[in-house]
């Protein structure tokens, strides 16, 4: 793989289970590991706004040091517009990513989709971010050992966690979805 991210698979052979070893009501396992989603899904989202943060604190303080064209990359206007897009799509990662664990701390009735509109928007801030970081870095963050090259290579994975991008945008428009009546449903 290109990170470091262990995958396996676990075999359960003639294990006992017994009234007490179930969580939940038996025959509400997919429900219930569905509604853990609703947890997980939220720090997935605030591992890649620590992805983004990092890949943005490096770039600037590369882009404030590092001199090309008769000063520092952070005067050029297509840099600094840059970094502003990263650092503001890192923030609304980090507010949608707070507002859901929130949302699922009180037991909100929309946390499921608040859970995935987070990790939906802060993995891929976190794409953006760390590739727009690379890009500016140029070559050198891309050197075996630089940070950037680690969070290039990590940052791929959270965006199939819990659910790839495709599954948040899925279950976004459901749940945006469900409390419309349409005419076909009204009749």
């Amino acid at each position: 793989m290109l990170s470091p991210h262990p995958i396996g698979a676990l075999t359960f052979d003639r294990v006992p289970v017994t009234p007490d070893d179930v969580i939940g009501r038996p025959g509400d396992g997919f429900r219930v590991a569905m509604d853990t989603l609703n947890l997980f899904r939220p720090s997935v989202g605030a591992f890649a706004v620590g992805m983004a943060q990092a890949a943005l604190d490096a770039t600037l303080d590369h882009t404030a040091h590092r001199h090309a064209f008769g000063g520092p990359l952070r005067d050029l206007q297509a840099v600094s517009h840059q970094t502003a897009e990263m650092a503001t799509r890192t923030e609304a990662a980090r507010l949608l990513v707070h507002a859901a664990a929130c949302a699922h701390d009180a037991g909100a009735p929309d946390v499921r989709l608040r859970s995935a509109m987070a990790k939906l928007f802060a993995t891929e801030t976190a794409q953006y971010v760390v590739d727009t970081a690379v890009q500016l870095h140029g070559a050198r963050a891309l050197q075996r050992g630089h940070l950037l090259e680690h969070l290039y290579r990590e940052v791929r994975a959270p965006r199939i966690y819990e659910g790839a991008s495709e599954v948040q945008r899925g279950i976004i428009a459901k749940e945006l979805y469900a409390g419309i009546r349409t005419e076909e449903t009204t009749r």
